[in-house]
């Protein structure tokens, strides 16, 4: 296991973490599992992502690939995995295709039961979840790779995901924490679409609730709403999760964070929120539409935004179009192959009813 700073990105394979910015508090940093160590009877594969609140893994569990998700030291992130994993589980049988399937923690225990797990870590009580497997790339990871997606990748993946926050919205969640961090995304095989898993759903919580559960900490200061900075206790606005949204539709256009973050102190960014212009809109040419709705997502006044994210995620839908149906090869139904299987049957039966009669016949003639 090593030590990572969220901050400045340092690590330590000894757990005695420094750096000498003043604004980074690295020997605070979370303890991070490496592949063939276990939390509990899990087996770690690899790190998949480090948010500021949580790591989510690659694992296996009871010889089966799973994601776990575990909860950086301290109640307030302990307490907003545990609400996570409530909310997934109140899902049940029916998850949504763009949200993690929650799987039970133990092997002798359910999801109704037990949403989230705890394991001993060195010192520390580890609280964690388990869901289904996604063979996907963080979106953070594929824009490394390649920057500036085509353009109807672009819109179909945003669909998906704004379709995910919308149905949040639809419970009366907010998020308040939408990055490229927050999503896993895989090329479907076949369709070359682009698939997607809201894998972590940021401060998860109602409106009735959000005074006592919001806390800034636990998202990147780059992807926080003007609205959001320096303020203790945040309205209930389904137009904040739409500049999340828009902030993420901007860079995919522009092939960069709308803010500079990376090196750059907590405070600085936040500056930069409240005070700077974006990065400059250098795609329009082909993309000039989707640009304007985008434009739309991150006005710094809330009230200029889409309302909410159905509305945005309409919004694309008009201007790019659904993606194509995927083309799969003609395979009979199970029906189908009985019907025939039947029918052959049949035949071959009165075949030889038909060949024993005529032997009958001949014998008596």
């Amino acid at each position: 296991m090593k030590q990572v700073c969220l901050l400045c990105s340092r690590t330590s394979s000894d757990s005695n973490l420094y750096c000498q910015e003043i604004y980074c508090p690295a020997e605070m940093s979370p303890i991070i599992l490496e592949y063939g160590e276990w939390l509990g009877d899990i087996e770690i594969l690899k790190p998949v992502m480090t948010l500021r609140s949580a790591t989510l893994y690659e694992a296996q569990h009871n010889k089966q690939k799973v994601l776990l998700k575990v909860a950086h030291p301290g109640e307030q992130h302990i307490e907003r995995l545990k609400r996570e994993a409530a909310f997934l589980s109140e899902l049940g049988k029916e998850p949504h295709p763009f949200l993690p399937r929650l799987l039970p923690p133990y092997v002798n225990t359910t999801i109704a039961k037990d949403p989230h797990g705890r394991a001993m870590l060195q010192d520390h009580l580890m609280y964690f979840y388990l869901f289904e497997y996604f063979p996907g790339d963080t979106l953070r990871d594929l824009l490394v790779k390649n920057p500036q997606l085509w353009v109807f990748h672009i819109g179909w993946l945003m669909v998906n995901v704004a379709t995910a926050v919308a149905f949040l919205q639809s419970k009366e969640m907010f998020h308040y924490g939408i990055s490229p961090e927050s999503v896993l995304v895989r090329f479907d095989p076949n369709s070359n679409i682009p698939q997607v898993v809201l894998c972590d759903l940021g401060v998860i919580s109602t409106s009735k609730n959000l005074r006592s559960n919001w806390y800034s900490t636990f998202m990147l200061p780059a992807y926080t709403a003007p609205e959001l900075v320096d303020n203790p206790t945040p309205l209930p606005n389904y137009a904040t999760d739409v500049y999340g949204l828009g902030l993420i539709l901007y860079e995919l256009l522009v092939g960069q964070p709308a803010y500079s973050f990376k090196l750059h102190s907590d405070k600085d960014v936040y500056e930069a929120v409240r005070h700077n212009p974006m990065v400059r809109m250098n795609r329009t040419a082909d993309v000039q539409e989707i640009a304007t709705i985008a434009t739309q997502a991150v006005s710094k006044n809330a009230a200029d935004r889409q309302p909410s994210a159905a509305a945005l995620a309409e919004q694309l839908l008009k201007a790019i179009g659904e993606p194509p149906a995927e083309q799969r090869g003609w395979r009979p139904s199970l029906n189908a192959t009985l019907i025939v299987v039947i029918t052959l049957l049949a035949l071959a039966f009165l075949i030889t009813l038909i060949i024993n009669f005529q032997e009958v016949g001949n014998a008596f003639s």
